[in-house]
Parts: structure tokens; sequence; C-alpha cells
């Protein structure tokens, strides 16, 4: 059972996100590139570093993954994993399409989920065994069960390569909005959130790391939405993972048929 105590501390920690990210929105604030080509900005780590010193604070002997810092204390039972701007584009061009995403893990499994949206003021949370919600009131997936009449989101046609990209086109041709493509690209953690709240039934991208998406599934499972890799496995808190989440079982299913069709 996850305790109000922790439940209230990761709000707190999304709290905190929140003002620095506000700080830094449409400002100049240092945007370099990283060694794998992405961006980071000064709001990307100064989020991480005081959400870090706020966990080692309050739960010092707590593991602690995130995306711009070095991992601490990874065999401990629990872990919180952090991406401090989860679209980091979206952030740097002043389009609020961004989010903070903080898990807690118990065992390598997520147990609590925050998405954060601090400039819209948008919150979602997702509790193992408890339920999901979207500012304080419960929220529950889409019941879309077919493939063409699901709305589905990718964060960009960039990321697929080679075979995934034959995929990609598969799978848009199956789904609905066929006028502008089938997929709406570019909403990184927005779109899962969406998916949690019913207004997206389908997201598929591939290679995200573990701080991409460990803080939302409880967010879309406590939803009941389901979150798994191409194969149907369950994503075991890894890096380079191809994710796939639906509204629902029935349509999960049917996404992973078609994704592997040979």
């Amino acid at each position: 059972m996850i305790t109000p105590e922790i439940i209230n501390f990761a709000n707190h920690l999304a709290d905190i996100s929140a003002e620095i990210a506000k700080k830094y929105f449409r400002v100049q604030n240092g945007e370099v590139t990283k060694e794998d080509d992405s961006p980071v900005t000064i709001a990307d780590r100064e989020i991480e570093r005081i959400i870090r010193e706020e966990i080692e604070k309050k739960y010092p002997s707590h593991g602690i993954i995130g995306e711009e810092f070095a991992d601490k204390n990874i065999d401990a039972d629990f872990i919180w994993i952090l991406d401090p701007i989860d679209g980091t584009s979206s952030f740097i061009i002043g389009r609020p399409i961004f989010g903070t995403l903080i898990a807690l893990t118990l065992k390598g499994k997520p147990i609590l989920g925050i998405m954060n949206q601090p400039i819209t003021s948008e919150r979602w949370l997702g509790v193992s065994g408890q339920g999901s919600w979207f500012n304080g009131n419960k929220i529950q997936t889409r019941n879309c069960t077919e493939i063409s009449n699901a709305v589905m989101c990718s964060s960009s046609s960039f990321y697929f390569q080679n075979e995934d990209e034959e995929i990609l086109k598969r799978i848009s041709a199956a789904t609905k909005y066929q006028k502008i493509g089938g997929i709406i690209y570019g909403g990184d953690c927005y779109s899962y959130a969406s998916l949690a709240s019913g207004f997206v039934d389908i997201v598929l991208d591939p290679g995200l790391k573990v701080y991409d998406y460990a803080a939302l599934i409880p967010i879309i499972e406590m939803a009941g939405g389901v979150v798994s890799d191409w194969n149907g496995d369950d994503l075991e808190l890894k890096s380079g993972v191809k994710l796939l989440a639906s509204a629902n079982h029935e349509l999960h299913q049917k996404m992973l048929r078609l994704i592997n069709e040979l």
C-alpha cells in the first residue's frame, strides 16, 4: 500500500519542479547539445538537481535514476525515476506540450507516477492499486476497440528507422484521421497523459529511455489502459524499448498483431 505520505511527497516534488519550469519558460535558458545530440537546458538540470536534493533529504536510502545526472543507489528497493522536462524541444520553442515525469518504483515495478504540466497547471497522478487522477478527478481510458476508429499519437516519425518505418506506414494506414496522415505527432509525454484521460487511443514510440516512460505506466494502467513493448512483454524498466500504449486490452492485442504482421 502506498502511503499518503509518499503521495504527498511526490506532489511536493512536482510543485517544486513547476516553479522552476515556469521561471525559465519562454526565456533564453542556455540550451546546449548533449553527446547524443539531444537538447538540454538550464531548466532541465536545475529541476532534476533540486528534486534529487529533496529525495536525498527525505528518503536517503532510496535510489535515483534521472536523465541529467548519474544514477544513485540503484540496488535499493525503492527507486525514483526522473525526467525533469520530457519534451525539451517543445519547451525550448515556448510550446507548453511538455511535462515533468516523476516515478517511484518498488523492486523494479512502477508504483506511482506523476506527469506535471506546469504552464497549464495540469497534473496526472497514477498510484498502483488505487487509481489515476487528473487534477484530483478520477480518469478512465476510452473504450475504442477498433484500430480504424482509434486516435493515434507518436513523438516523431524520425525515430522509426528501417523495418520500424514500414511498421509505422502499415499502422498509419489503418488508423483514424487519414487526411492528416493517420497519426498526430509531437506530443511526447502529453500524448500518453491524454490517452489516460480518454482523448487518445494508441501511442507508439521506438527507442524510449526508462525515464521517458516509467511515470506513465501507473497513470495509464490505473486508468484502464495497457502498456507493453511491441511483443506484448513487460517493459522491465530498461532503456531502448519499443513502447506501445493502448486504451484497453482488446485494442492492444489488435495493435500487437498488426505490428508483428509478416
